[in-house]
């Protein structure tokens, strides 16, 4: 074996030892290294995440979807028959109430006016003729009363002068029979007791004619008790005596009235032909054309309010118990982009028997007129303010039978069962 030959095989051996070298070093560096992982993966922490716990104010909320409506809404008919002159406002245009929207003719009720007016001054003079009438009749009754009391005067005079001739006559008849006067003066007495009589009796035929209708039989006739007083007995007998004149001007007075009746009708008709907007808002619809003849209750206009909006969400019976007015409410309309604040205002005292839902007005405010009826809109009532709330999220929450939570005291992790008050998104 030659030097070289030795050299080769020597260089092999080395390369050899070389080689198991290397690989006894891999292998004890690589044993060593997963021991040292064991331990690692061993000695290493739990990693948890952690966080302090404070009080804090939260909001209790009922989320649902509505719809936003108009608060207000007018229908404006006709309350007349006639033709559309003219039209002042189209749809969609903003209005005031009182604003004229459109005009209907007034020709034929301007002609009965005129007519209304020549019947209320004929009524009119009708009214003064009859109060004429009850005056002189007034004036008559006072002048029978004072008649009355004449012939109540003369007749008991007369009674006086009769008492007193029958009583000269029977003492000239004793005087007679005692042949104290002659026959020729007994009998001329006779002849003029007579006539003293005859004027009594037709003086008293006379008062009893002249007092009709001032009897005290006439007053409770008219369904009156006479008074003790003679002033108010005369006001009654005046009020018996002039009934008729007094109904004639009651007549004439209703006349008047109705006649005045008719023309406040006939103006308040000419008055309707214009036809205004009995609120603020807009021109949601607009159903006549001019020229167009219109009829009672045919409608006109549609006048929407939207200056404020009602968002109008169904709530089901569980929640309806937390719902009152006055909540505050936060109203998001996603075509918008925007959220508005409302409050409730009207809950419906109705629930429906197959949704099992009631009706819940939210009041937002619409002054930009954003707010179109008929838009989606999500709501978000605040039903109860819970002040110094411990709030954990739920992640945190181990559960079981019993809800419990870990707390960390001095690096060391340690279970507490909790009692759950409220679960809220």
């Amino acid at each position: 074996m030659d030097f070289f030959t030795l050299l080769r095989e020597n260089k092999r051996k080395i390369y050899l030892l070389v080689l198991l070298s290397v690989i006894i070093s891999t292998a004890y560096a690589i044993l060593s290294l997963s021991l040292d992982n064991d331990t690692i993966i061993q000695e290493m922490p739990i990693q948890v995440e952690t966080f302090t716990i404070k009080a804090k104010t939260i909001t209790k909320k009922v989320n649902s979807i509505a719809t936003v409506q108009y608060k207000d809404k007018a229908i404006i008919s006709s309350k007349i028959f006639g033709r559309v002159e003219n039209i002042f406002v189209e749809q969609g245009k903003q209005v005031k109430k009182g604003q004229l929207l459109a005009k209907i003719e007034t020709y034929a009720l301007e002609l009965q006016l005129k007519e209304a007016t020549a019947e209320l001054k004929k009524a009119q003079a009708n009214l003064r003729l009859a109060e004429e009438k009850l005056l002189q009749a007034k004036r008559n009754v006072e002048q029978r009363l004072k008649a009355i009391a004449k012939s109540r005067l003369e007749l008991t005079d007369k009674y006086v002068t009769l008492q007193n001739t029958e009583d000269i006559l029977r003492k000239k008849e004793k005087l007679f029979k005692a042949g104290g006067v002659t026959e020729t003066e007994l009998n001329t007495l006779r002849t003029h007791y007579h006539t003293v009589k005859t004027q009594f009796l037709q003086a008293k035929k006379d008062y009893e004619t002249l007092i009709v209708g001032f009897r005290d039989s006439d007053i409770v006739k008219a369904g009156f008790t006479k008074p003790q007083d003679e002033s108010k007995t005369n006001e009654l007998f005046t009020l018996i005596n002039t009934a008729m004149e007094q109904a004639e001007c009651d007549a004439a007075k209703s006349q008047v009235e109705q006649a005045k009746t008719q023309i406040d009708i006939i103006k308040t008709n000419i008055n309707e032909a214009s036809i205004k907007s009995p609120i603020d808002g807009i021109v949601a619809g607009r159903s006549i054309d001019i020229g167009e003849k219109v009829s009672e209750d045919t409608n006109l206009f549609v006048i929407i309010n939207t200056s404020k909006v009602y968002c109008i969400s169904q709530l089901n019976e569980n929640d309806l118990i937390s719902i009152q007015p006055g909540q505050k409410v936060e109203i998001t309309i996603d075509a918008l982009h925007k959220t508005y604040s409302g409050k409730v205002e009207i809950i419906s005292p109705v629930i429906d028997q197959t949704s099992r839902t009631a009706d819940v007005k939210i009041i937002c405010s619409n002054i930009d007129n954003s707010l179109k009826p008929g838009m989606f809109a999500r709501v978000s009532i605040n039903v109860q303010t819970i002040p110094d709330a411990i709030c954990i999220p739920a992640t945190s929450l181990k559960e079981s039978d019993s809800s419990s939570v870990f707390i960390i005291k001095n690096t060391m992790a340690f279970e507490k069962k909790v009692t759950i008050k409220e679960r809220m998104d």
